[in-house]
């Protein structure tokens, strides 16, 4: 029934769309690249997971998306129809055998181009499959032979990278479509460097993990990214948490996985430290107060007249 517009609205405009293919291969074949692609700007939000010859595709809302979408893709729908074309191949046999005996030449060779395409879906799909296991559970392959080897991880879209890294780690299922963007994005993000560097996503913390640790030890802005702040940097952490209780509430604080206990211990071993952060901290607030006043009273000074009535005299 969810279909139903779609076909409704396929009978009205194919002609001025695809005259000569159905709304199955149109969607299969064109939707992306012709209308939705150009549409979303290189930033789509459907990404169609696609076999290298198109003959299977799998259009998926990255706002739908879940931990188990690429294993229910293949348990609801991709290995029960390798199932169906291993049964379907099976019973061409028994035909193509039976039309032997009878020396019925049209049912053999009707029977053997069934089975020959058949064959090629079957090798098609079990390619696809392999491709989505491999980018669900590991990751994908190199963009290019020269790139940084990743860590094996599974795949965790998540929305706060954007839609550029997440299409990127799922390059190979979306290449056949012909959008090309996301192996380039997967391999700068393999060898950050530059303007290039995203080691600030999710994903990049993911697949690798070392070096993205390696850079947080060194960079606060990275290491507030990937929840290490307190971790790698306790003083700044400390530092910011007295400012944001200013600026946010009182008793804001910065949380992390073990931030308590980083808190407790860096208060108990740096004493010296906690009290001169505090009385910088409180020195700034002073020197904000100060401001505010002068900025009040200086406006109050220049209300000027209400009105500038002039005098030919």
């Amino acid at each position: 029934p969810a279909a139903a517009p779609i076909h409704q609205a396929w009978e009205q405009h194919s002609g001025k769309i695809a005259k000569t293919k159905t709304l199955r291969d149109w969607l299969r074949t064109n939707f992306f690249k012709d209308t939705h692609l150009k549409r979303y700007d290189q930033r789509p939000i459907y990404f169609p997971l696609s076999s290298t010859k198109l003959n299977f595709v799998a259009h998926i809302s990255i706002h739908r998306w879940a931990a188990d979408t690429l294993t229910t893709l293949l348990a609801d729908h991709l290995i029960p129809e390798f199932t169906q074309l291993e049964g379907e191949l099976a019973d061409l046999l028994d035909t193509r055998h039976e039309a032997t005996l009878k020396a019925d030449r049209k049912a053999q060779n009707q029977a053997d181009d069934r089975y020959t395409l058949l064959t090629q879906l079957r090798a098609e799909l079990q390619t696809f499959i392999a491709l989505i296991r491999q980018c669900a559970d590991q990751g994908p392959p190199p963009a290019h032979p020269k790139d940084p080897d990743r860590a094996d991880a599974r795949y965790v879209m998540n929305l706060d990278d954007g839609v550029m890294i997440n299409s990127a780690a799922l390059w190979p299922l979306l290449e056949p479509q012909g959008w090309k963007k996301p192996k380039t994005w997967w391999s700068e993000l393999c060898t950050a460097q530059g303007k290039k560097d995203y080691d600030w996503s999710h994903l990049a913390a993911r697949y690798f993990p070392d070096r993205v640790d390696t850079k947080c030890q060194t960079d606060p802005s990275l290491a507030v990214a990937h929840s290490v702040f307190w971790k790698y940097h306790p003083a700044k952490a400390y530092e910011w948490e007295l400012r944001l209780q200013d600026e946010i509430a009182i008793d804001f604080t910065i949380d992390e996985p073990g931030s308590d206990h980083s808190r407790q211990d860096f208060e108990t071993a740096h004493p010296e430290t906690v009290l001169e952060l505090k009385e910088k901290e409180e020195k700034r607030r002073d020197r904000k107060r100060k401001k505010a006043a002068s900025d009040e009273d200086s406006d109050d000074n220049d209300l000027g007249p209400l009105f500038d009535i002039e005098s030919e005299d």
